[in-house]
């Protein structure tokens, strides 16, 4: 009869998820399909939309840039072209040029330097220099604030290069006359043919800093920059990544355009789309092109994209939630049961069950709420003797070490007895049966901080005897704190290890210095000795062990691993040991007690 219960009640809850199942799937199949795709096509629809719109906005505002970055060039050009047309017309120039080299007097260079300060003072944001070179270097004129931007000046070699304009006016963008290196954009007006008597130049170098301004100002993205490009190379204005650089393809185009704007597309080494949108000067028919990578222009409509996308899944999950809640709802003896079973994992074993009808599931919640109730009883079993474990370790820890030591201690009295210091027996054995009262305590654990004071001082008082001036000691504990109640044999291991781990080990006078105080809602005590210490490669092992509980004895020792263990039990994780230490300098170990776990004091 019992197996036919159990078996029935197997089926019926087998029969019960098969039924929920298939009806709530029902539900789901039907309802989250049709309102997914209505979601999706209206966020996709959104999405185009608004993506061809920003798109179509990021290239216009791009145009704009270059358009009005373009005209400002034009203007200040213009103004620099006047400016030398009407130099180059003055009487007091054209005198000086019409002379014999040999007439021309410091009158006229006083002349020319009057009209050229004019010029720089109503221009002197745009033009850097003035530069006048008449009769094959013999009349050399300079005015600028830096004397190394000065040309080179051949006059037959910018003859043969320049010779198409009809008003022999031209703007330079080459290295043609400088060192090697040096960047300059230069307007300039040649005089006189090849083989006449009669040549110079006057030119004028435009400031560098004025086209970083202005080329610096546009608002373009990180990657994004403006270029001019003129017929003998371009000219940038920005530290430019060489990913985004133009190739030689792209400026040929451009020098070679002939429509006045335009829009060109290229891709760099590392596979991104680059886009050049150029506009033509006026005054000399320069380019100026806006380089930049389209992923970067359209960050916005990728952000679009994204808020859209996030949206239609939101939809989707609030659309999904609300159909699971109306599948809930009808299904909710079922899924009450369910959800139960589901709170059920780790540590949490509570099972918190609903009133059913005397049915299948009223049958099928009661044996899983008997099945939990047993679970729980087995766990606080098997907590009672995990504990009943560690106290029976403790006592097996006492019981290594007691013998011992009331062993190498008698002996130690025998010997003062031999020597006739009768006396310093008697403290010995005085100090001997207060450490084993204090050890004993009436079977407590847990004893007061003054108590454990008391039980160290004898136990370091009967080690000093024995091993004479090998050692000294020291112990400091703040009164306040006397009066708090801690786990027994908290301290004297420590002291111990310290004993026979750290100034045993070390030639020389060892000392041991034991600290108590409280600091921000802990209670502290130090054990501090100045032995042999530990290289960082064993500390970090000690460490692991002291974590790594039931593993790693070998490395920490039975009697500080215990002292660890039993301070985590008492009092939580935040307490327990802490070591510092470091080879031939000695070792600190720090007990930790969070204040706010630690029992009432004894006097109260």
């Amino acid at each position: 009869m019992k197996k036919l219960r159990m078996l029935v009640r197997w089926l019926n809850d087998k029969l019960a998820r098969k039924f929920l199942y298939s009806f709530k799937s029902t539900i789901l199949s039907v309802y989250i399909p049709i309102i997914i795709f209505f979601i999706f096509i209206t966020g996709m629809a959104s999405y185009l939309l608004a993506a061809a719109q920003i798109e179509d906005n990021a290239y216009r505002n791009i145009n704009t840039i270059v358009f009005q970055t373009g005209n400002y060039l034009d203007n200040r050009f213009a103004d620099a072209l006047q400016q030398l047309t009407a130099l180059s017309n003055e009487p007091d120039i054209l005198t000086v040029m019409n002379k014999d080299p040999e007439d021309i007097s410091p009158e006229d260079y006083l002349k020319v330097q009057s009209h050229v300060n004019g010029i720089r003072s109503v221009n002197g944001t745009l033009i850097d220099s003035i530069y006048i070179n008449f009769h094959n270097g013999k009349f050399i004129f300079f005015r600028g604030d830096d004397s190394s931007t000065m040309i080179k000046f051949i006059y037959m070699q910018y003859r043969s290069r320049y010779k198409d304009n009809p008003y022999d006016v031209y703007w330079q963008n080459s290295h043609l006359g400088y060192e090697k290196g040096e960047r300059h954009v230069s307007l300039f007006k040649l005089f006189g043919k090849e083989n006449a008597k009669i040549n110079g130049i006057i030119l004028f170098n435009l400031r560098y800093d004025f086209f970083e301004k202005v080329f610096s100002s546009s608002l373009l993205n990180k990657s994004g920059y403006l270029m001019l490009v003129s017929p003998e190379e371009i000219m940038t204005f920005k530290k430019i990544d060489e990913k985004y650089q133009v190739n030689s393809e792209v400026v040929k185009q451009l020098q070679q355009a002939k429509t006045r704007e335009g829009q060109l597309e290229f891709d760099n080494p590392q596979g991104k789309k680059m886009v050049v949108i150029y506009n033509t000067l006026l005054t000399n028919q320069w380019k100026l092109a806006a380089v930049f990578t389209q992923d970067e222009i359209l960050d916005r409509v990728r952000y679009i994209k994204y808020i859209t996308l996030s949206l239609i899944v939101l939809l989707v999950i609030v659309a999904v939630f609300l159909t699971n809640v109306l599948a809930i709802y009808i299904t909710k003896p079922i899924s009450v049961l369910t959800d139960s079973m589901k709170r059920i994992q780790g540590e949490n074993i509570n099972f918190v069950s609903d009133t059913h009808p005397l049915n299948e599931m009223g049958v099928l919640n009661q044996g899983v709420e008997d099945l939990v109730e047993r679970v729980k009883n087995l766990v606080e079993q098997i907590n009672i003797d995990q504990e009943t474990k560690r106290q029976l370790e403790f006592s097996v820890i006492q019981t290594q070490i007691h013998p011992h030591f009331l062993y190498n201690t008698l002996y130690s009295i025998k010997g003062l007895c031999d020597m006739g210091l009768n006396e310093d027996a008697s403290a010995m054995i005085t100090a001997l049966s207060n450490f084993f009262r204090v050890s004993i305590s009436c079977g407590k654990e847990i004893i007061s901080v003054e108590e454990e004071m008391s039980h160290i001082r004898n136990y370091l008082f009967i080690q000093e005897m024995r091993y004479g001036d090998a050692f000294s000691y020291e112990i400091n504990v703040k009164p306040d704190i006397l009066s708090y109640s801690i786990v027994k044999l908290t301290l004297q291991p420590l002291v111990e290890n310290a004993i026979y781990h750290g100034v045993k080990q070390k030639r020389g006078i060892g000392w041991i210095k034991v600290n108590g105080y409280e600091q921000d809602g802990l209670l502290c005590f130090e054990v501090q000795d100045n032995g042999l210490g530990m290289s960082h490669e064993r500390l970090q092992e000690v460490r692991g062990s002291l974590n790594n509980r039931g593993f790693g004895l070998e490395k920490v020792g039975l009697g500080v691993r215990s002292v660890h263990e039993r301070l985590q039990l008492h009092y939580g994780k935040e307490a327990g040991l802490q070591i510092e230490s470091k080879l031939n300098e000695g070792t600190i170990v720090k007990v930790i007690i969070p204040m706010k776990q630690l029992e009432d004091k004894l006097d109260a």
